[in-house]
């Protein structure tokens, strides 16, 4: 059984925060050709990558899994550097630091599962939590971010709609409002072209676009709320948050965009 140790934290560090990159890997993410979705996504978490190793606090306390969908779940495995299924994944193994983080160039192909996926992450980050806790660790809530072009569908490629989406949107509402070690926040991550009403039926409230988007900020906020309180306030109030956020750096954005 490998050991925090092993993975690259700190002896003694008393507090969490685990994060879960749910990644759309379909073949929608291909496209266009010319710039496709995938490489916005590939640059987006190198800049959080890069970002979380250069600040000690994040560095020391942020744990990431990856998992990638299309027509197969599959989880990053720092300890065989590679994607594997997910009836494979190890949850000693599937959450480390950026610095055991080195996955390889994602492939865009099949359908958009998103259902096993969501499934897959929650229960990794459920059973992560509960590890944590089991070894007197404090642990914040697990993220759940949802990084997609808004195209699910079912496992033969027929999309979803939104009716077809509102008993996952459901599930997620109540992961979201479960007591430890169920509880989680979810954002849903929209990339260039996806269909944000669609997702919104998933996340209302939750829903965001990947351009000018800063994850570091939402972990900052997430950690300096744990230094407020015991624990990070609803997930309700989570999403608000990242909402302003969101709302302030595209606000900047345009300013800085104004004088050029």
């Amino acid at each position: 059984m490998s050991t925090d140790y092993d993975i690259g934290f700190a002896s003694g560090l008393d507090e969490r925060q685990p994060v879960v990159i749910l990644l759309d890997a379909s073949g929608s993410m291909a496209r266009p050709a010319s710039n496709p979705r995938i490489a916005e996504v590939d640059s987006a978490l190198t800049t959080l990558f890069e970002s979380v190793r250069s600040q000690a606090r994040l560095r020391a306390r942020v744990e990431i899994c990856l998992i990638t969908f299309g027509s197969q779940v599959r989880v990053y495995d720092a300890g065989a550097s590679a994607l594997v299924t997910a009836e494979q994944a190890d949850p000693e193994r599937a959450f480390v630091p950026v610095e055991k983080l080195s996955p390889p160039p994602l492939t865009a192909e099949g359908y958009t599962c998103l259902e096993p996926a969501l499934d897959v992450a929650l229960r990794i980050s459920a059973e992560r939590r509960r590890t944590l806790e089991d070894r007197r660790l404090s642990v914040l809530r697990p993220l759940i971010w949802l990084v997609t072009d808004g195209a699910p569908s079912d496992e033969r490629g027929r999309p979803l709609d939104a009716a077809e989406l509102a008993p996952l949107a459901d599930r997620l509402r109540t992961a979201e409002a479960a007591l430890p070690p169920d509880g989680c926040v979810f954002l849903t991550i929209g990339v260039q072209g996806a269909d944000r009403r669609l997702l919104e039926v998933l996340t209302p409230g939750a829903t965001f676009m990947l351009e000018g988007l800063d994850f570091t900020q939402i972990l900052q906020f997430l950690l300096r709320s744990s230094d407020r309180v015991s624990s990070i306030g609803t997930a309700g109030e989570v999403h608000r948050e990242v909402a302003r956020q969101a709302a302030l750096q595209k606000a900047m954005n345009e300013l800085s965009e104004k004088h050029l």
